[in-house]
């Protein structure tokens, strides 16, 4: 992920947790902002593997419900 090109955005968060990512980023040297890019960069990582591994396994049945119509459709044919 690029993180050189950015967009400013507004995020509301309930105090408690701002107070954590607040806390955790002093920890780490980062801003409260880079602290929360930090932390979703793994998570949306792990959604797009989940993500293609979700399209391979419907691109496969797919292709089985293919071969199965086509099977159908020569078998009706005879």
């Amino acid at each position: 992920m690029d993180v050189t090109k950015t967009i400013d955005a507004q995020v509301t968060l309930p105090i408690d947790l701002y107070q954590a990512i607040a806390q955790q980023a002093q920890a780490h040297g980062h801003s409260v902002s880079n602290e929360i890019v930090a932390l979703l960069v793994p998570i949306l990582g792990q959604n797009s593997l989940e993500l293609a591994k979700e399209f391979a396994d419907w691109e496969a049945a797919s292709d089985e419900d293919w071969l199965n119509i086509e099977q159908t459709l020569l078998s009706e044919e005879k």
